[in-house]
């Protein structure tokens, strides 16, 4: 069941963020197993990104247009958002307990993110979220890294 929440409320906050990004338009997002940077303003050299230590993400559907199922607990047309109560996490807890080493504790950590932009939604469900500022170079690099632990 999508939203069966264990009797806790979901709800749905904005994140205030150091800058007012322009979530209307361009993002891209450069995913390894673990860490999700969704890059969304370039001045100069430097891009601003949000990064994730992620678990799972979702990129893409809905758009502007089509309402997410979170939108009647709070859940805005554009910007960054946390869910509280997440339904995913509960539902990705629920779905772990078929691990023999499984406590649902090891969930206590995580949060739900949802950026919400003009044509795609991205959805994260990670242990830590920051704003941060890289370079094109550290991008790159961090691009040849993942690209080096790449086995045959």
């Amino acid at each position: 069941m999508l939203f069966k929440n264990d009797n806790n409320t979901i709800s749905v906050t904005e994140v205030s963020l150091n800058k007012d990004y322009a979530f209307m338009y361009e993002n891209f997002i450069v995913s390894s197993q673990h860490k999700l940077l969704l890059l969304l303003e370039l001045t100069d050299n430097v891009i601003d990104t949000l990064q994730f230590d992620s678990l799972i993400y979702k990129y893409g559907y809905p758009n502007d247009e089509v309402s997410h199922p979170l939108s009647k607990y709070g859940l805005g047309s554009y910007g960054l958002f946390k869910v509280a109560n997440s339904p995913w996490i509960l539902e990705l807890r629920d779905n772990n307990r078929q691990h023999s080493r499984h406590t649902d504790s090891s969930f206590d950590n995580y949060q739900h993110y949802i950026a919400k932009f003009k044509d795609v939604t991205v959805e994260i469900i990670c242990t830590k979220m920051e704003e941060t500022q890289i370079t094109k170079s550290e991008l790159l690099a961090f691009i040849n890294e993942e690209i080096a632990s790449l086995v045959k």
